[in-house]
């Protein structure tokens, strides 16, 4: 079976997944607020963490492989770990459920990157050449969590700075300039709400410490 007939490779797939997606985070949201929080949820969302961690370790180092082949393995093409990647975006979804079952809030920028992931990696991993960078380091942001917002910086400016260099070699003309333009307006969205997010939290952090001085 090829790529183009798996599930969740057609655009339209790929919205309507959105839909449901958005119909359960409401109706979960509407419940825990009514409820309250799930018991479990808190260490169900961190045993996901977790194992969602070190398959991203294992994804990413085969996804180095796929470029220098340290290995030789012959059930494993490109496009296998291309559409593994992509499916592992809407595994994400999960994240979200499980913050909202334990009672937390979801800024703008987890909202908007959760919902536009699997948009990216259908326009940038599964119609375009020169994906593993990205999904590399993106994987490994994954894996290296605890120090986000250095592994978060890396893989949007990397993914940025990949595409505009192939926009600004190839042109606008170019057979894949239509899905890197889109690949570089969701990173760059998603870099001013990870700067917006990081400088908020800065900004509790100090307000708490005058707090506790006054």
């Amino acid at each position: 079976m090829g790529v183009d007939e798996q599930p969740l490779t057609s655009l339209q797939s790929v919205i309507l997944t959105s839909i449901p997606f958005l119909v359960l985070w409401r109706i979960l949201r509407g419940y825990v607020e009514r409820h309250g929080p799930f018991s479990l949820a808190k260490s169900i969302t961190r045993f996901n963490s977790q194992i969602y961690s070190l398959c991203s370790l294992g994804l990413a180092l085969l996804i180095l492989n796929d470029v220098f082949y340290f290995e030789q393995h012959e059930n494993i093409e490109s496009s296998n770990l291309a559409y593994i990647y992509h499916l592992s975006k809407f595994y994400e979804y999960i994240d979200v459920f499980n913050l909202v079952a334990n009672g937390q809030s979801i800024g703008s920028h987890m909202a908007f990157h959760h919902i536009t992931t699997p948009f990216l990696t259908y326009f940038r991993v599964l119609n375009a050449s020169g994906w593993q960078l990205f999904a590399f380091l993106n994987c490994l942001h994954h894996f290296w969590i605890p120090i986000l917002p250095i592994t978060g910086w890396v893989q949007l400016v990397g993914g940025i700075a990949l595409d505009v260099f192939y926009l600004a070699n190839n042109g606008l003309q170019a057979p894949e300039s239509f899905n890197r333009s889109v690949a570089v307006s969701l990173l760059t969205g998603y870099l001013a709400l990870f700067y917006q997010e990081l400088r908020a939290g800065s900004q509790q952090k100090s307000e708490v410490t005058e707090k506790k001085k006054a």
